[in-house]
């Protein structure tokens, strides 16, 4: 039997290939996966020329004018906030399941591995999971809302599903491998324990608070630039986006957190930071495209797209 953590495994793996299939392909990564300031021509001439080169490449057959039309199906990049709000929403609901021991619960924990070999988190890493991914979406609800600035960009509906569907499911990525004392338990909150914390949560704690707070931080200083500037505050200029590298540390210190028993990582929780690198490592290199078309190449060659001396 598949397990819910396979499904979740698969999910994320699935969806990362395809986001590495369409960046591979110059025809689908310029259609499909820039968006918002990345997708803005840098002047008035490149957009006549893309408008150009859009013109004569649906003249090359019926599928590039299909992938026109579908790319063209697009909201507004305003609707980022609604993630978030289902981000929150989601580990509100999946708090009352715990708690309650509700049939939903029973049902998505219950496909697990049926012969009871599977090492499961404790009460308090899922706890802390839980807390740590609430806290998660209700600082980037309340960024987008207050922080953010207005923007009449559009991305397309993909991005806008997987987006939904990444924190729908990242409700029970941070649990699911908890399921075993989760069916186990009588009384979720007295099974929590205040004892000394691991070495891994003596590291993992702060660096998500750290990452937290960086990429807060880079978020309101880029609300508080001008339209169509050169980040130039430190943390921008050894990295293009500073701000995805925090992504990549806050989900890097789940994935330790969440560790079962005897386990150096939580396998479900990296194959969702794998879907976050992917993600917005082909958002950081449009960025970086974009830069160096705007201000010259020369302003950028230095900088790091996402990741400090990898990437």
């Amino acid at each position: 039997m598949v397990t819910t953590p396979e499904l979740i495994q698969s999910f994320f793996l699935a969806t990362t290939c395809a986001i590495v299939f369409l960046n591979l392909v110059p025809d689908l990564r310029s259609r499909f996966l820039k968006y918002g300031l990345r997708a803005e021509p840098v002047d008035a001439r490149k957009r006549d020329e893309g408008n150009s080169i859009s013109s004569k490449r649906s003249s090359k057959g019926l599928i590039l004018s299909i992938l026109d039309t579908v790319s063209k199906i697009q909201v507004a990049h305003a609707y980022f906030k609604h993630l978030y709000i289902l981000s929150v929403l989601s580990s509100v609901f999946w708090a009352v399941q715990i708690l309650n021991k509700g049939n939903i619960l029973r049902s998505v924990a219950g496909m697990m591995d049926s012969n009871g070999s599977a090492k499961s988190m404790s009460m308090n890493q899922i706890f802390l999971l839980w807390s740590f991914l609430l806290l998660q979406g209700i600082r980037r609800l309340l960024e987008s809302v207050f922080v953010m600035k207005p923007s009449a960009s559009k991305m397309w509906i993909v991005h806008y599903a997987l987006g939904l569907g990444f924190y729908m499911i990242m409700g029970i990525t941070v649990w699911i491998e908890g399921a075993g004392t989760l069916l186990a338990t009588k009384a979720p909150l007295q099974d929590l324990s205040l004892s000394a914390p691991s070495k891994r949560t003596l590291l993992c704690t702060p660096l998500f608070i750290l990452a937290s707070g960086i990429q807060h931080d880079c978020h309101a200083y880029l609300a508080s630039l001008p339209k169509y500037t050169l980040p130039e505050h430190p943390m921008f200029q050894l990295i293009i986006c500073p701000h995805y590298f925090a992504e990549c540390v806050i989900y890097i210190s789940l994935a330790i957190l969440g560790a079962p028993e005897g386990a150096w990582v939580n396998k479900t929780l990296c194959s969702a930071l794998l879907f976050v690198i992917a993600n917005l490592g082909v958002t950081a290199s449009t960025s970086k495209e974009w830069y160096a078309q705007k201000f010259g190449k020369d302003k950028v060659a230095e900088r790091w797209k996402m990741i400090p001396f990898v990437y």
